[in-house]
């Protein structure tokens, strides 16, 4: 997963502790991450670096697990003079989740290979 920077602060109020899976959403959608606790970010704030690849596991619910957050960023470009996404300073909430719980409600996707670390996992690239 995905490190999600969180203040020692705002993680205490939340209950998420260091290495913990967290859901970051928004009206747009959620992403999952892992908790990454630490005083070098700001309280209020908190960091995912953009460009995973996206590994859904909910259309409906619009949940990823690739940490893709250009999937919860705001539609509207930069400026009308140049095209490109807004992939900071948008709203969001941030909330432990539970693993067990969500490979119930979606067996399916929790049966795809995948490796914390790197995401998704292919056999191969080229079907044939």
């Amino acid at each position: 997963y995905e490190p999600v920077w969180i203040h020692p602060i705002d993680a205490a109020k939340r209950g998420i502790k260091h290495g913990d899976i967290v859901k970051v959403y928004n009206e747009r959608g959620a992403v999952l991450g892992a908790a990454y606790v630490t005083e070098r970010i700001m309280p209020g704030v908190v960091s995912m670096d953009h460009g995973a690849r996206v590994d859904l596991i909910s259309i409906e619910d619009r949940i990823d697990r690739g940490g893709a957050i250009n999937l919860i960023c705001p539609s509207k470009t930069t400026s009308k003079n140049v095209p490109g996404m807004v992939v900071s300073a948008f709203l969001v909430e941030v909330e432990k989740v539970d693993l067990d719980e969500l490979k119930q409600k979606y067996p399916e996707a929790f049966e795809r290979p995948y490796d914390s670390a790197h995401g998704l996992c292919y056999k191969r690239w080229v079907i044939e």
